[in-house]
């Protein structure tokens, strides 16, 4: 072949190379614009359909998940260290307006109140099976059940009037859901906090991502606060640094703490929870927030609301430590270690009082607000599940809130400054008192007994708060775990296939008062083995004529969880089985928080 053949076979080539190319990206460009777009699904003027298809077997065990087993309650309760692995995911299809996506996740979601089996709010992820991206500029989907919120409208508000105030929130749109056929009514969607999010509103990705719940910064506490990300799980460095800060009473050093919040940003978001009476948000219940380190503002740390279906409420709550009094400033929420520390700052009270009135002149416009609520309402009416029959009564209570709100904050300003009361509630950790060590002989039931006395043998040996205390009369056995309905949840207590649990009682030789401990363990783990396994467990000591007996939360309250060593020599869940087992345990006691009585003090 002469060289001009062969040069003219290399154009050739070439061209050829490269009509194939510009095929290619034509058809991945084609491909991209049949995406479904972030902002398509976030449309005020659209509701959107989602159909999800899975295995009837799955359906029924997601939606009756309840934090696995309570594990979440005992840890935001007890003051444990926070996982973030609550829910089991299951393989499923989903339909989005029409456009199918095969092979997701799905799984509940959801804490205490918002937890239902009839509607169950649900995550939606799109890889987690396989590497996709369906949707452009997501990566998942979250649909709330608006099980508190009955005006369907109070997340979308709150977030919306975030972003107005230059606060970054998430978008939120509403939709109608269906599963296997059943309708579960109108939902709200909303944008996951993410790394989606977080790029298009910090450009960088990752910095400390933290989701708090029931948790806050304080250096015993710290550790609570959910890790959102690997590097955050590695790099606590600015969290604990700021919980460092936020631990001093006296003397309070604003210049320091400036450091590691952005201050004018912080007083903000600050300034619209309370605004937006967002009860169950980070400076009142230190619940419901994202915190970011962003590595484009020196790694301080920007907020972000979550979890708003419980905004637009005059009261403070069911947790606060102020009670039920009447006399708390509406305009300042300061329950939070941030917001309480802040607050016994002149240069911060000033600031806070410009950033509300700038508030109330820019962002709160009630008949725009007003607006929004009535259109939510007329295109929800006629797609509402028949458990939706309290629309209308939502919706008046919150235009009564609209329309009042405003005066209500005015006429503390025209006063400032408020004063509150000192202290915030701090949060809610867990200390060692104690240790409980021996064994136990008994045998397997299948159906539960709460008195187990005089059943099987324990030795058992407890010091608490460097006393011994003596045990007689002591009783073990072996039985399904007892089915817990936090609230009165109809779908808030453990799923249909029960763990086993021991069980001891006894009773103190010095003041008679009932010690029962009750030892948890996964049916998978549920084995004889000459190793330690993985347990959950509590320790009661109380008197059984005390008045809070009556109030199973408040027993829960009072109850101290176990750490450390569990050995199951001999097991078996048939009736009669022998259980022999060997421990060797911790006993940690809750501190701050939720503790009746002390009102959060350490």
């Amino acid at each position: 072949m002469c060289p001009l053949e062969i040069m003219n076979n290399f154009i050739l080539i070439r061209k050829i190379i490269f009509a194939v190319c510009c095929f290619v990206l034509s058809i991945s460009s084609i491909a991209e614009e049949t995406k479904l777009k972030a902002d398509d699904l976030f449309r005020i003027d659209h509701l959107m359909e989602i159909n999800v298809k899975m295995l009837p077997s799955d359906w029924e065990k997601l939606r009756r998940e309840s934090d696995r087993n309570n594990r979440s309650m005992s840890r935001i309760f007890g003051g444990g260290a926070s996982s973030g692995k609550r829910f089991n995911l299951y393989k499923a299809d989903i339909s989005v307006d029409g456009e199918i996506i095969k092979n997701i996740g799905i799984r509940t979601k959801g804490f205490i109140g918002s937890l239902n089996p009839d509607r169950p709010s649900l995550k939606i992820k799109f890889n987690e099976y396989e590497d996709q991206s369906p949707i452009v500029g997501l990566d998942r989907l979250t649909l709330n059940n608006n099980v508190q919120d009955v005006s369907l409208a109070s997340q979308y508000l709150t977030y919306k009037l975030f972003n107005k105030a230059g606060i970054p929130a998430p978008r939120v749109s509403h939709c109608k859901v269906t599963v296997n056929g059943e309708y579960l009514g109108v939902y709200s969607h909303v944008e996951s906090v993410r790394s989606p999010f977080i790029k298009k509103h910090y450009q960088k990705y990752p910095g400390e991502l933290y989701e708090g719940t029931i948790s806050d910064f304080y250096p015993i506490a710290v550790q609570n606060i959910e890790a959102k990300n690997g590097y955050t799980e590695k790099n606590r460095v600015q969290a604990l640094k700021l919980a460092d800060i936020l631990e001093t009473k006296e003397g309070f050093d604003l210049d320091e703490a400036k450091k590691y919040i952005n201050l004018e940003k912080f007083v903000r978001f600050w300034a619209m929870e309370s605004l937006l009476g967002f009860w169950d948000g980070y400076t009142n219940n230190q619940n419901n927030y994202y915190a970011y380190s962003n590595p484009n503002d020196q790694n301080r740390f920007h907020f972000i609301p979550w979890g708003a279906d419980g905004a637009f409420t005059k009261d403070r709550g069911p947790f606060s430590r102020f009670g039920s009094d009447q006399n708390q400033p509406k305009s300042v929420y300061s329950q939070s270690m941030l917001a309480n520390r802040l607050f016994q700052i002149d240069e911060v009270k000033a600031l806070y009082k410009v950033t509300m009135v700038d508030i109330l002149k820019k962002v709160w416009v009630e008949n725009e607000i007003i607006d929004d609520i009535k259109r939510i309402q007329a295109f929800a009416r006629d797609h509402l599940h028949s458990r939706q029959n309290r629309l209308d009564e939502g919706v008046e209570k919150l235009i009564t809130f609209v329309e009042s709100r405003r005066s209500d904050i005015e006429s503390e300003l025209s006063e400032w400054p408020v004063s509150i009361q000192n202290g915030p509630r701090i949060p809610r950790h867990s200390v060692k008192v104690g240790e409980l060590t021996g064994s136990f002989k008994t045998k397997w039931i299948n159906e539960r007994m709460r008195d187990v006395s005089g059943e099987g043998e324990a030795d058992l040996k407890l010091n608490l708060n460097g006393e011994n205390i003596a045990i007689t009369d002591l009783g073990s056995i072996g039985q399904p775990e007892e089915l817990r309905r936090w609230f009165g949840g109809r779908g808030s207590g453990a799923p249909r296939v029960l763990n086993p649990t021991i069980t001891l009682q006894g009773v103190s030789e010095d003041d008679g008062k009932e010690l029962t401990v009750v030892i948890t363990v996964d049916r998978k783990d549920f084995k004889s083995n000459d190793k330690a396994v993985s347990f959950r467990g509590s320790l009661s000591l109380r008197d059984i004529n005390d008045d809070q007996d009556g109030n199973a939360f408040r027993r829960f309250m009072s109850m101290k969880s176990l750490e450390g060593e569990l050995k199951l020599i001999t097991v078996g869940m048939n009736e009669g089985d022998s259980i022999i087992g060997i421990l060797k345990m911790d006993v940690k006691e809750s501190r701050g928080g939720f503790n009746f009585g002390n009102r959060g003090r350490r």
